[in-house]
């Protein structure tokens, strides 16, 4: 009897020492006075400024315009015209190939800049680099924007400097490098913070470890830099993605008028005749398909640990 119960305890203890070495333990949530207090500040702005404006957005996705009045009766109208609609769904497959590109092309072009700052450059230099990189917010994005089209525009300063070796002028002006050079203007120092912060994190000890161990420079970065990273890497993708999913001054300014999206067709609705049941449906639509994506990503970024 001795020996059975003994030898039981062994076994707990030897499955308990398995649990600590995989990280497979898991510890009770206790929400201690001092956190809860803290935290109500942020959950009363959620509420309030996202999860109420939520409410309210899909309510009126179901009220309806008669006689340019809003009238407030529950009908699926504004749904059915939404995706009965071909134009709908077609800047709708144009608006996720916008915003998706957008993101993958502000990660990779914010990465090399990130790494470089956070591993080859002195501190004062890096310093004057995210002074630079917080200095765009001081100017208003829609002045940036707007410089953009004087730059590209068919008469612009692009194309003149192209005449002086005697290329023709490009269309640049509606096209879709006009439209992402909008976007990028709006998160790229945005997501390069993001990316740098992640990898001003990463543990150099383990870069000296694989440099010991023979991997170049280039292995390193695939082997260690971005695993280490890849928090960093999805946040900055999901930055960029919410970004320009909402935004509505690169497709007009940089798309002029030629490259549709989801925000244009929102705005639209409200402008012809005030239309804003159908607005709403179409920006409820713009939200689900963020969170989608938001919760694509993170699952991605967090992935769940394997029971032993």
């Amino acid at each position: 009897m001795e020996f059975g119960i003994e030898r039981k305890r062994v076994h707990t203890r030897a499955r308990g020492d398995a649990r600590l070495r995989t990280g497979s333990v898991t510890t009770p949530l206790r929400a201690s006075g001092a956190a809860v207090v803290t935290g109500l500040p942020m959950l009363a702005w959620q509420t309030a400024f996202f999860l109420g404006a939520v409410v309210v957005l899909v309510l009126m996705s179901f009220w309806s315009l008669e006689n340019f009045r809003i009238v407030h009766h529950y009908i699926l109208g504004n749904w059915k015209d939404v995706f009965s609609s071909s134009l709908f769904r077609s800047v709708y497959v144009h608006t996720i190939w916008y915003t998706g590109l957008s993101a993958v092309v502000g990660v990779l072009l914010a990465f090399p800049f990130a790494y470089g700052l956070a591993f080859h450059v002195p501190p004062a230099v890096r310093r004057v680099a995210l002074l630079l990189l917080i200095i765009p917010f001081f100017t208003s994005y829609l002045i940036r924007s707007y410089s953009w089209t004087f730059i590209l525009a068919d008469g612009g300063l692009l194309n003149r400097f192209l005449g002086l070796f005697g290329l023709r002028h490009f269309a640049f002006q509606g096209s879709l490098l006009s439209l992402q050079i909008g976007y990028l203007t709006y998160f790229f120092p945005l997501v390069t913070l993001v990316i740098l912060l992640s990898l001003m994190n990463v543990d150099r000890s383990l870069i000296e470890a694989a440099n010991n161990l023979g991997a170049g420079r280039v292995r390193s970065v695939l082997t260690v830099v971005l695993p280490s990273a890849r928090i960093g890497l999805v946040f900055g993708f999901a930055f960029g993605f919410m970004l320009a999913l909402g935004d509505y001054i690169a497709p007009t300014f940089g798309g002029s008028g030629k490259r549709t999206t989801l925000s244009v067709l929102v705005v639209d609705a409200t402008k012809a005749g005030g239309d804003f049941p159908r607005a709403a449906a179409i920006a409820v639509i713009m939200v689900i398909t963020l969170l989608a994506v938001l919760f694509a990503a993170f699952a991605f970024a967090f992935p769940r640990r394997r029971r032993v």
